[in-house]
């Protein structure tokens, strides 16, 4: 007999992808904005328009946990990439929101 190596068939779902991604893009316009001058209009417009690309990361990764769901036979560790991506879209939107705000505030 021959041994044979078969590829890893484990997925990463969307909604981590999709949650990774707009984390980080708003990791970084928060960090421009606490670079930048702090009554730059342009950071914090910039800021709190990616605000919608939050939600709709989040609308994203319910869709994709519903339809794993409704479609069975996903593994525990897929469910479970999925909830830490939507944990990832629901920690971020409040916390950049509430220092997009702070910042707007500030003299």
């Amino acid at each position: 007999m021959h041994a044979t190596v078969t590829p890893s068939t484990r997925r990463f779902p969307v909604s981590l992808w999709v949650s990774v991604a707009l984390f980080l893009l708003y990791s970084v316009l928060g960090v421009a904005v606490c670079l930048e001058v702090r009554n730059d209009a342009l950071n914090i417009i910039a800021l709190l328009t990616v605000s919608p690309l939050m939600f709709v990361g989040m609308v994203v990764s319910v869709v994709d946990i519903v339809r794993t769901r409704k479609r069975g036979g996903a593994d525990s560790a897929y469910i479970r990439l999925q909830w830490v991506g939507l944990a990832l879209m629901a920690a971020a939107m409040p916390l950049w929101l509430a220092i997009a705000f702070a910042v707007a505030t500030l003299p």
